[in-house]
């Protein structure tokens, strides 16, 4: 039995596995891109990445929506900041676009496996030296510093226009090491940029779709919801049970899970 293209068998197992992404990941300030992408890869055959990574921004928005919910609540998240850098990365989400409706599939996930790895090891690098994360998260910034988030947004868009994902892997890390802020504040800021940037990422693959390229609508009208509740469920057991050294973590296996998964997927399919 096939729904909107794909098997109903392997949709209930990407229902499964994304829904355990969203418990876990809306945690860490990202929108599970990283594993939703590759997941859908190893399971949705008939799609193209093109396809994907529509569906993926759509789990990838609950997730980080309900993140900022969950982070606002605890008053965890720096609106101004947040909504500062997310309109310049607005800037960068149109770009990313337009490379992965247009590259090559291969090349996609070459640059998607690449970006995973480098943030991967240098997260990892963070943990083996035990790098002190700052205690708080101060209110005001150079302009230096404000112009140098800017610049780095705008990759984040890039990077969550091409590959379907929060932008957490490079927000996060960009508000802790530019702008000092303690890794639970910085996680929630991060989820309100994502917040912002996967639906605007969405809506122009949607009015710039062009020949070869289906926004599967069905998949993501069944799927979205399954990882919203995740996500709510999950960002709130995180804040009370999971410390930052377990953040970091799981954050760190789950990236480079997602990036062995892309380079098989490049050389054997």
């Amino acid at each position: 039995m096939v729904f909107d293209g794909v098997e109903v068998g392997s949709l209930l197992l990407v229902a499964i596995l994304c829904a355990i992404v969203a418990f876990f990941y809306s945690n860490l300030g990202l929108g599970g891109g990283q594993l939703y992408v590759p997941i859908m890869d190893m399971f949705f055959v008939s799609l193209l990445m093109k396809e994907i990574v529509p569906l993926s921004l759509s789990f990838a928005f609950v997730t980080m929506l309900s993140a900022t919910i969950m982070h606002g609540r605890k008053k965890l998240v720096d609106y101004r900041l947040g909504l500062q850098l997310a309109a310049a990365g607005l800037l960068g989400v149109l770009a990313g676009v337009m490379f992965t409706s247009s590259a090559p599939e291969g090349l996609v996930k070459a640059s998607f496996a690449a970006m995973l790895i480098i943030v991967a090891t240098k997260m990892l690098y963070d943990i083996y030296k035990a790098k002190m994360d700052s205690l708080v998260s101060p209110t005001e910034f150079s302009w230096r510093r404000r112009l140098a988030g800017m610049g780095i947004s705008i990759l984040t868009g890039f990077l969550v226009g091409s590959f379907g994902i929060g932008g957490g892997i490079v927000s996060v890390p960009l508000i802790i090491y530019i702008f000092k802020f303690e890794p639970r504040r910085a996680i929630g800021t991060s989820a309100l940029m994502g917040a912002i940037l996967t639906p605007a990422a969405f809506i122009s693959y949607a009015f710039t779709a062009t020949e070869g390229l289906e926004i599967h609508y069905g998949l993501a009208a069944v799927l979205a919801p399954i990882v919203l509740v995740m996500a709510l469920l999950g960002s709130s057991w995180g804040l009370e049970k999971l410390k930052t050294k377990v953040v970091k973590t799981i954050f760190t296996f789950g990236v480079y899970l997602a990036a062995s998964e892309m380079i098989y997927s490049l050389l054997f399919q």
